[in-house]
């Protein structure tokens, strides 16, 4: 086995439980480190044109690539990897437990630990007259995944606001819990049946609320996630121009973004609506079907560091903001830098974001995982006596 072969070995969902040796799955791991750059790029640009228009100069926004659409893919992608990862575990004997702690060990102690910092940026500047802290009951309520109106302005965000995307992901993995432990294919169809009616519930509710937050449109892309992984699951295997024919229109109708969704003002929001579940999760969708039904070529070095990527992508879009906030002070500060054409600012930006996030990967979100995989993994009850059993 050369050293190319021995990355591509390597390379799966992070905290999954692989079901084949084989399943290395290095497209997925290319389409996760896509979506935290096109999410990451989009962000830079936000930000870069802020900085430029308030010293007088004009952003050309790159509309190229739907980024706001890497939210989608993130989704899309977890619905799937949540099926193949939990492979072992349908069915099975305390299924439940066993996957709300996996799920637990790898989203909270990072998003805890950032928000924390947060929180004490946010405090420092607070007392220094900047932006309003948030009360008690906002702070615990995005400690634990619950959308609320953290700052009066009727949005449903939490105190970190990239958390908004982990209230949906938290969501959909208490639906999973919910049917984990019942034969595959009966739980799979579960999940299809409760994320529909929970999108026909949200059709007569109106305002900002928990529950009209969960009932959004956009949860269907957890569920075309799923609907994939099903059919990886029962074996599904199309021919090669099939694949690529799911390609190359998934890939078309995204960048086309016929309704232009994601070309909206620089800064806004696109709405979690059905517009979004269908110029975004649909093809998204036909792309990772296009990926994983079916053999996986050879990983190609051009992919390697997109796969690194992918590894990262969770440190990449918490920690991001860290290099957005660093270019902004520095403009404030540096002619120099308020002088930077807006593209290199954007590039630098997004070098930056990618260099803090693989170090944050490597030393803090992967030691920080193991370590509360080891502290919390399920031990073997000890044997228990023929009197102490009856």
């Amino acid at each position: 086995m050369d050293q190319q072969d021995r990355l591509a070995a390597r390379v799966h969902p992070a905290g999954a439980v692989v079901p084949s040796p084989t399943a290395t799955l290095w497209t997925v791991q290319v389409l996760r480190g896509v979506a935290a750059l096109m999410v990451v790029i989009g962000h830079s640009q936000s930000a870069v044109a802020a900085v430029v228009v308030a010293n007088g100069g004009v952003f050309a926004r790159s509309t190229l690539v739907p980024w706001g659409a890497g939210v989608d893919l993130f989704f899309v992608i977890s619905g799937f990897i949540m099926v193949h990862a939990s492979a072992r575990l349908f069915g099975r004997a305390g299924a439940r437990a066993e996957f709300l702690r996996r799920r637990l060990v790898r989203i909270v102690p990072l998003y805890w630990a950032v928000t924390t910092m947060f929180l004490a940026l946010l405090a420092l500047a607070t007392m220094k007259g900047g932006d309003r802290f948030p009360s008690a009951g906002a702070v615990l309520a995005s400690y634990l995944f619950i959308p609320v109106d953290t700052y009066g302005d009727g949005r449903l965000f939490p105190v970190l606001d990239l958390g908004w995307t982990l209230n949906y992901e938290m969501f959909f993995y208490a639906i999973l819990a919910l049917v984990i432990g019942w034969r595959r294919k009966a739980a799979l169809t579960a999940i299809g049946l409760l994320l529909a009616a929970c999108v026909g519930l949200g059709l007569g509710m109106s305002g900002a609320s928990p529950a009209w937050f969960w009932t959004r449109p956009i949860i269907l892309d957890f569920g075309l996630g799923v609907a994939v992984g099903a059919l990886v699951a029962q074996g599904t295997i199309l021919p090669i121009p099939i694949r690529a024919l799911l390609a190359v229109l998934g890939v078309g109708v995204l960048l086309a973004d016929p309704t232009h969704l994601f070309n909206g003002a620089t800064g806004m929001t696109v709405a979690n609506a059905w517009p979004r579940v269908v110029w975004a999760g649909l093809p998204i969708a036909a792309v990772l079907a296009a990926a994983v039904l079916g053999g996986e070529p050879r990983l190609p070095r051009v992919g390697l560091p997109f796969t690194r990527i992918g590894d990262a992508s969770y440190s990449l879009y918490l920690f991001h903001p860290v290099a957005l906030i660093a270019m902004e002070k520095l403009a404030q500060k540096l002619p120099a830098v308020r002088g930077t054409p807006g593209w290199l600012l954007v590039l630098v930006t997004v070098a930056a974001a990618l260099a803090i996030a693989l170090a944050a990967y490597r030393w803090i979100e992967r030691p920080m995982t193991m370590g509360f995989a080891r502290l919390l993994a399920t031990r073997p009850s000890p044997p228990q006596s023929v009197a102490a059993a009856r």
